[in-house]
């Protein structure tokens, strides 16, 4: 049995022992780089902007997991 919850870690290139602390720092960078309205301002194509979107979602969801499981 391998913990799937891994997966939400590294979306947000985190591992488990890092402090809640270490883990809203990098969802917040990771949250700039791939924000639809940042993405789209640097007017690059549409297949770029639907890859950023998916990827912003995913940081999303990986965030509010681990923030449910931790409890903070």
């Amino acid at each position: 049995y391998v913990d799937d919850f891994q997966k939400y870690y590294a979306t947000l290139n985190s591992d488990p022992d890092h402090t809640n602390e270490d883990i809203k720092k990098q969802y917040r960078k990771l949250v700039f780089e791939y924000h639809p309205d940042k993405i789209a301002s640097k007017g690059l194509p549409d297949e770029f902007i639907k890859l950023a979107n998916d990827r912003f979602r995913e940081i999303q969801e990986a965030y509010d997991a681990i923030r449910k499981k931790r409890g903070f």
